[in-house]
């Protein structure tokens, strides 16, 4: 479950403040999927990064899983974060790696290089890129290598699937296949 309550997150920007949230809360139930839909610059993105602990909040809680994120540093943050598959508008891969190991990546950091291709090839024929398993992310289009972040976000089995405007980069047939 995701529970956030009262979230803010304040930036400084040239000498004032901006409101990128401003006393967001909601309740995800467990096995449930949830959109957030809101005009850009609403604040989406930030409210991502900030589920993620990739930006902390201003103020506010941010538990998941029964971990109150926002109290967590170091390890324990980083131990959390293994739970949670994270995609983003950009697909942020890796050029000096093929796309199969850029989905083993997240296995790799973690010392878990057994099974990680077996693992990387079930995900590529999941996203419809098993044919392209060593191809280098330069040889893909912005489609194909945000399909390859999705694969590197399932890899760990997360318990939570965060997605920032994923299919963005997939043509119209893709977003409907995706989804």
């Amino acid at each position: 479950m995701i529970t956030v309550t009262d979230l803010h997150k304040v930036y400084h920007q040239s000498g004032r403040k901006v409101r990128a949230l401003d006393g967001v809360s909601l309740t995800v139930p467990d096995g449930s999927v949830h959109g957030i839909i809101g005009h850009s610059g609403a604040g989406k993105s930030t409210l991502v990064r900030c589920l993620a602990m990739l930006d902390r909040p201003t103020s506010g809680s941010i538990e998941i899983g029964g971990v109150e994120l926002t109290k967590v540093h170091s390890t324990a943050l980083r131990n959390a974060r293994r739970s949670l598959g994270l995609v983003f508008q950009n697909a942020n891969l890796f050029d000096s790696r093929t796309v199969w190991r850029n989905v083993t990546y997240p296995l790799e950091v973690q010392g878990r290089r057994a099974s990680a291709r077996e693992r990387a090839l079930d995900l590529l024929e999941l996203v419809g890129l098993a044919d392209a398993a060593n191809a280098y992310p330069a040889q893909l289009s912005g489609g194909q290598r945000q399909r390859v972040a999705m694969g590197r976000a399932l890899v760990r089995n997360p318990q939570v699937f965060l997605l920032d405007e994923p299919l963005s980069n997939l043509d119209a047939k893709l977003r409907v296949h995706m989804r």
